[in-house]
């Protein structure tokens, strides 16, 4: 059997109130320098090839190391640049003071700027300023407004009036300040020029006028350095902030197209631009930074090399490159291209550079981005010492994007060692070694994988969702030799041969769940593999289902003590169940909210009533309760565990299993009774557990569909006080108490 032992390391991973944070990759915090801790000495070089996480740097530096940061988008290395060396927000709001004092013919740019988004207040009618317009995609103006109104404090989002649509349609599609904006990045004979023009429709013709009257008034200032980088992030930002693709009503929404969603908000400018600086600022201490050549010094620091690693990689044979650590960039045609833009308007079409190509493509797939992440780890694996660690991160993960990180490192000369993933957070880390490709022993990949697979349904007991599969099989391969193999034509383009390689990968996985797969799959779908939950279609004696053990374990660690937070929570559990048993933080959290209340500093107390001697003394004094209970109602009682009720469903024994956890796999998985025969007993604080565990786990739910009951401990003390139970209405008060995430206390009838 091929198990990952990879321990997940978690961490907190939204960054949306940070710079392009929407589009960033979500990194957890902490992360890097939790594993270059535990693999590399502090102090050494690390290396990112791909650049696409500044936290990622950041956090690398400061932990101690020198990492070697490639990267070729040049509003990605400005962001690293200048998060390296943050700057107050004294600074920031000196340098904003002078763009906002320049002139606009008799007025001040700021003044001008702000006019551009006045409306009046529904309530008093005075004339204020709106914080943002919302669009429908096809409209001529906008529908509503978002204000506070200084003057009578009344708030939020009302219907627009006629002033504001002819407010909005000042401003046409044409005119000196989208030209303007079109030569900054391509001039008139360009070919790229109609890319341009294209991507440029995800701004509002108002937008396009504010931003241009900003940059315009920029290029006339004088400033030093300082003042000039300061502008330059807080207008990209703003830059950010007034295109179209902030959806309403989800504004965390992270766009990969440029697609006008159907209904957006338009920002004001200005504001944005003052937001800017708070999202700037920070208390962080300064991160050296160096370019390439010059290294950063031995206590930790970032070297920026601008361009791709292809053109750096033969100067990389005698760098002492101790661990490859990277968040693998995922397609994202709207920040790349608005990248170029954004580039242009700032600094000038010369400072694109190549990644003026990214203006050109529209769409991406997944064998395309196999080759994108083959081409620079083809060139970077032969400069490496043998053994050399890869941790890799993906923040965003799915099928596609995870098998052509698999596939794209294993060809390139990466050995795929370890998987752990969480799909609810979207991360997925990988962890690879350079290694020299060996001759596969066989080469049998459908029974290779398909044991893979088997092997971590088993391990897991419980149906598997498709991405765990892939992971588990893409792993036997790579560990077998059998993933990738060289091309034999040197004729055969790279770019050819890596998404030959990726639909290969994605291949071996359909024959492996495919008809012979011995596999059946819950609520999958006809259009594709990766909907669903598989499940052996003739089990051999699988673990005790993955939530149970989880359970069983974070209940042991808050009755060891002492309190902990959720952060060191989550870490034990990860570290208790690696690889591609790594549990769900939702289904941490249900077990959590199960057993436990949190304090306000934030650590986590098994309460009072769930102690184990609290549980042991309840689930006793339940037994002789129900003991009692069919005594009295005329049943024969056999008082083992099961507790029986004979004769007492339709002259058929009731089951009563009394347990005071949520842990049901052992008990229905080989009953000695029908399913309806059985009956469940359970403290009331189980039950958003059990419905959780319901939900995640198919195969369960199917079981406990069958007719199996459940009573909860409250139901039964209810029961035996109540004198007026008989034969006739006890089924009525089994039904009266049912299962509900919130466990609401019904009354008794």
């Amino acid at each position: 059997m091929t198990t990952s032992n990879l321990v997940f390391l978690p961490g907190p991973a939204d960054h949306s109130g940070e710079p392009m944070g929407r589009f960033l990759p979500r990194w957890p915090v902490g992360a890097a320098a939790s594993w270059l801790h535990a693999h590399t000495p502090a102090g050494s070089w690390v290396i990112d090839p791909f650049g696409a996480s500044p936290h990622l740097a950041l956090e690398a530096a400061q932990a101690g190391y020198r990492i070697l940061v490639i990267s070729n988008n040049p509003v990605t290395r400005f962001i690293l640049e200048t998060q390296a060396t943050p700057p107050q927000i004294e600074d920031l709001r000196a340098a904003l003071s002078k763009l906002a004092g320049a002139r606009r013919g008799d007025d001040r740019l700021e003044y001008h700027i702000r006019d551009l988004y006045r409306t009046h207040c529904a309530n008093c009618g005075e004339e204020i300023e709106a914080q943002a317009f919302l669009w429908e995609r096809e409209s001529i103006g906008p529908y509503a407004r978002i204000y506070e109104c200084p003057h009578c404090q009344q708030s939020g989002e009302f219907p627009t009036t006629d002033e504001d649509f002819e407010r909005a349609a000042r401003f046409d599609t044409g005119g000196p300040y989208r030209a303007r904006a079109l030569e900054r990045v391509a001039a008139s004979g360009d070919p790229n020029r109609f890319h341009v023009e294209e991507a440029l429709d995800a701004y509002l013709p108002r937008a396009v006028y504010a931003l241009f009257n900003i940059i315009n008034k920029l290029d006339g200032l004088v400033l030093n350095a300082a003042e000039a980088k300061y502008l330059h992030a807080m207008i990209l930002a703003v830059c950010d902030q007034a295109n179209n693709l902030w959806r309403v009503p989800d504004e965390r929404f992270r766009p990969r197209q440029l697609i006008t969603p159907p209904r957006f908000m338009e920002k004001n400018v200005w504001l944005a631009l003052e937001e800017a600086m708070e999202k700037w600022a920070t208390r962080a201490p300064a991160t050296p930074l160096t370019f390439w050549p010059d290294a950063p010094p031995e206590s930790g620091g970032i070297c920026l090399y601008e361009g791709r690693i292809k053109d750096l990689a033969e100067k990389l044979e005698t760098a002492p490159l101790a661990a490859v650590v990277s968040a693998l960039p995922r397609p994202n045609q709207a920040y790349w291209t608005l990248c170029a833009l954004w580039a242009g308007w700032l600094w000038g079409r010369e400072a694109i550079g190549p990644f003026v190509q990214v203006l050109q493509r529209r769409r991406y797939d997944w064998g395309w981005h196999t080759s994108a992440l083959y081409s620079a780890l083809r060139r970077l694996a032969p400069v490496l010492p043998e053994g050399t660690p890869f941790f890799g991160w993906i923040t965003e993960n799915e099928a596609g994007f995870d098998a052509a990180a698999m596939t794209a490192a294993d060809l390139a000369g990466f050995k795929l060692e370890g998987a752990a993933l969480r799909v609810k957070d979207k991360q997925t880390q990988l962890v690879w070694h350079t290694a020299p490709r060996t001759t596969p022993t066989e080469t049998d990949t459908f029974t290779i994988t398909r044991q893979a697979l088997h092997d971590l349904i088993a391990a897991r007991g419980e149906p598997t969702q498709y991405l765990h599969l892939q992971a588990a099989g893409l792993l036997a391969l790579s560990q077998a030799g059998l993933l990738t193999s060289p091309a034999q034509n040197n004729e055969i383009k790279p770019s050819a041969v890596a998404a030959n390689a990726y639909n290969d990968a994605r291949q071996f996985l359909v024959q492996a769940t495919g008809a012979r797969s011995r596999l059946v799959r819950y609520h999958g779908g006809k259009s594709s593999i990766e909907i669903g939950k598989w499940w052996p279609r003739t089990p051999s004696e699988p673990s005790p289902p993955l939530a149970d053990r989880v359970e069983m374990a974070l209940v042991t660690l808050l009755q060891e003590g002492p309190t902990r937070t959720w952060a060191e929570i989550d870490r034990a559990m990860c570290a208790q169940f690696p690889g591609l048993q790594t549990p769900d933080s939702p289904l941490l959290l249900a077990i959590l909210g199960s057993y436990a209340t949190e304090t306000e500093t934030g650590v986590w107390q098994l309460r009072e009533n769930d102690t184990s001697s609290a549980r042991r003394q309840d689930v006793t004094e339940l037994h002789q309760f129900l003991a009692r209970i069919g005594a009295q109602l005329g049943y024969p009682v056999q008082p083992a565990q099961p507790l029986v009720w004979e004769n007492a469903l339709n002259g058929q024994p009731l089951y009563f299993y009394l347990i005071a956890s949520a842990i049901l796999g052992k008990i229905i998985s080989s009953p000695l009774h029908a399913p309806e025969q059985g009956v469940i007993v359970l403290p009331g604080g189980r039950a958003g557990l059990v419905l959780h565990k319901r939900e995640r786990d198919p195969r369960l739910d199917y079981i406990l569909e069958g007719g199996w009951r459940f009573l909860k401990f409250r139901q039964v003390r209810r029961m035996a006080e109540n004198e007026r139970l008989t034969q006739e209405n006890l089924a009525s008060y089994f039904a009266l108490d049912p299962l509900a995430h919130d466990d609401v206390q019904m009354p008794l009838l």
